[in-house]
């Protein structure tokens, strides 16, 4: 089995490296920014035949072709693209707008997993019961966003209400080719975005969501799903 997963040098994506290895899946470990990669290439060192990593800035073109080149010169199929890579850039509230941030925040999260998905389509219609799954939040669910215990990250919100209505048409986009699409709600996760007093760890989310990933299949496409398996209301 093949697996690649943007953002994978810290947190979540670090630990679903961590866990799909163990799984005995080969996995292609995107990355952007270099100084942040530590982790990964030591866990790289030990489990050498298990890991490729690859420098990828999801929101460039041309970053995006050298990875997929990169890719299918190693394997001619994908079985499972995990769309992991986001950014936050705080709290912002009405009155703090900034052009920029929202920019970056919607290219990052909403923009590039559209654009990935894209690139490697081909690989994925050749993998075994390929699966695509856009990690989301659960403040991208409309109908969880007036809970008051959500932290009010409009921008970061909307981006990832944006990212399941991609979901929702990718997986019909794709369902002649087999391919399951899913959002994924991993929780409140304590990692450099999620901070220290959020619920649970990136051990917990993970081996939730790969269970959920493990389960799916293609009538599942489509669906927004917790990392206890729940399904979550758009």
């Amino acid at each position: 089995m093949n697996a690649l997963i943007t953002g994978a040098n810290r947190g979540i994506g670090l630990e679903f490296v961590r866990q799909l290895i163990i799984q005995d899946v080969h996995v292609f470990a995107a990355y952007r920014d270099s100084s942040r990669t530590g982790q990964l290439l030591k866990l790289q060192e030990e489990f050498t035949q298990h890991i490729s990593i690859i420098k990828l800035d999801v929101t460039n073109d041309q970053s995006l072709a050298e990875s997929y080149k990169l890719v299918s010169s190693k394997v001619n199929h994908l079985d499972l693209l995990i769309n992991n890579a986001a950014i936050s850039q705080g709290e912002q509230k009405f009155g703090t707008f900034e052009l920029s941030k929202i920019k970056s925040v919607l290219e990052v999260n909403t923009i590039a997993p559209i654009l990935v998905i894209q690139q490697f389509a081909e690989l994925l219609k050749k993998g075994k019961h390929p699966k695509i799954v856009n990690i989301s939040s659960g403040l991208g669910s409309l109908n969880r966003a007036t809970n008051p215990r959500n932290p009010r990250m409009s921008i970061y919100s909307a981006s990832k209400a944006a990212l399941n209505m991609s979901t929702i048409h990718m997986a019909h986009d794709l369902l002649r080719h087999k391919i399951a699409v899913v959002s994924i709600n991993p929780g409140w996760v304590r990692t450099d975005m999620g901070g220290p007093d959020a619920d649970i760890d990136t051990n917990e989310s993970v081996k939730g969501m790969l269970q959920v990933i493990n389960s799916l299949k293609l009538q599942d496409t489509g669906h927004f799903y917790d990392y206890t398996g729940e399904t979550i209301p758009w």
